[in-house]
């Protein structure tokens, strides 16, 4: 009797596997993200240099690069230095500069690079002595 159930249940699951196996069709859609800058507030002082933190988020995925613009309004700043890291929990391909900073452009990243989350420090040079303080802001191209 035992033997019966079991050749039963053998040929039943050797029946019915043919059956629940089929083909699947997954269709997905790449959706490109959106590029983003975010930065403290900040304003180049006399008092010596100013590091600004950002975050740039270059999720378009279509590697074309991307422009940093410094703003200060009609006063003039220099920008001394720019260090740049993958930001926590996130693949990136960190920029390599595309040219020399000029005007207000502060980083230009050449193609294939600068995609993903990224943290810079921006170091902004010290105003001339009595200077008033000056409010910078970044946009990203």
């Amino acid at each position: 009797m035992l033997r019966r159930i079991a050749l039963s249940s053998l040929v039943a699951l050797v029946l019915a596997g043919p059956a629940g196996a089929g083909t699947i069709i997954v269709k997905l859609t790449f959706v490109p993200g959106k590029l983003r800058v975010r930065a403290a507030a900040a304003a180049a002082t006399s008092a010596g240099p100013v590091q600004v933190p950002l975050t740039v988020a270059d999720g378009r995925g279509s590697g074309s690069g991307w422009t940093l613009r410094l703003a200060s309004g009609r006063r003039r700043v220099t920008v001394t230095s720019i260090t740049a890291r993958c930001a926590a929990n996130s693949t990136c391909t960190l920029p390599r500069a595309a040219g020399a900073p000029a005007g207000g452009v502060v980083l230009h990243a050449a193609r294939d690079s600068g995609m993903g989350v990224m943290n810079l420090v921006v170091t902004i040079a010290p105003l001339p002595a009595g200077s008033p303080p000056v409010r910078v802001a970044f946009t990203v191209s």
